[in-house]
C-alpha cells in the first residue's frame, strides 16, 4: 500500500515537514521496488533518512526544551529498531515492501499527527 502525503501531516517546521515528505517518498520507493536489489537500496536510503530526521527532530526538541523529549526519543528508538528488523529481513530475502509500508502507515497515522504535532504546538506556544 502506497503512502500519500497530506497537508494535515504538517507540523509547522519547514525542515521537519520536508523530511516527513521525503520519508513518504522513500517508503513508496520500497513499495515500488522491482527486485531484491532495488528493495535493499531503498531500505538503506529510508533507514539513513529516518536516522537523520530523528537526529534533527531530537536536536530541535532539546533546543526548545520540549518537556516530552524522553518519551519522544523512545518512540524514535522503537521505530529505528523496527526498521532495522525489517532491513535485516530484506537482507535475508524474507521481507516484502508492504511490511515497511504498514510500519510507516502506522507511523504516519499515530506519531506524526500526535507526537510530532505536540512538539510543533509547544514550539508555537513559546
Amino acid at each position: 500500500m502506497k503512502l500519500e502525503w497530506k497537508d494535515g501531516y504538517r507540523v509547522g517546521d519547514e525542515l521537519i515537514d520536508q523530511q516527513h515528505q521525503r520519508m513518504f517518498e522513500l517508503a513508496n520507493a520500497m513499495h515500488d521496488a522491482k527486485d531484491q536489489a532495488e528493495l535493499r537500496l531503498a531500505a538503506i536510503r529510508l533507514y539513513q533518512h529516518v536516522r537523520e530526521h530523528f537526529a534533527d527532530e531530537e536536536s530541535l526538541m532539546r533546543k526548545v526544551g520540549f518537556p516530552g523529549y524522553a518519551e519522544h526519543v523512545e518512540s524514535h528508538n522503537k521505530m529505528l529498531a523496527a526498521l532495522n528488523s525489517v532491513s535485516q529481513s530484506i537482507g535475508r530475502n524474507e521481507a516484502k515492501p508492504d511490511v515497511v509500508s504498514a510500519l510507516l502507515m502506522n507511523w504516519t497515522l499515530n506519531h506524526i499527527p500526535f507526537a510530532d504535532a505536540q512538539v510543533a504546538s509547544y514550539i508555537q506556544g513559546q
